[in-house]
């Protein structure tokens, strides 16, 4: 049999709190967004308060230029549809519960 090759998955990190999220965002981004960071912060809020996680919110920040509530949303559900499409629900399923797991041993 041939060598294992370890391939290479660039996992986000888990981000404390919503501020260090954003910051980090904001500082990535080369051409800063026209719209005020209170609107940024708050549709991130709104979709934090809806069940989406900062790592989600975080994806979908670099997918939409338009921080309206609805355009957030659709980014959101975008990625969500592309990562089931990746690993079904099942899979989906258990990558959310390792990363449960993972946590609550930290």
């Amino acid at each position: 049999m041939g060598d294992l090759i370890k391939l290479e998955v660039q996992q986000l990190s888990a981000f404390p709190d919503m501020t260090t999220m954003l910051n980090v965002w904001w500082k990535e981004q080369e051409k800063k967004p026209l719209a005020k960071p209170v609107k940024i912060r708050h549709v991130v809020t709104m979709a934090v308060n809806a069940g989406w996680s900062l790592e989600e919110c975080y994806q979908a920040l670099s997918l939409t230029w338009a921080f309206t509530e609805s355009a957030f949303e659709t980014a959101l559900r975008r990625l969500s549809d592309e990562n089931e499409a990746r690993y079904g629900k099942v899979g989906d399923r258990v990558l959310k519960l390792r990363q449960q797991r993972k946590e609550r041993h930290q």
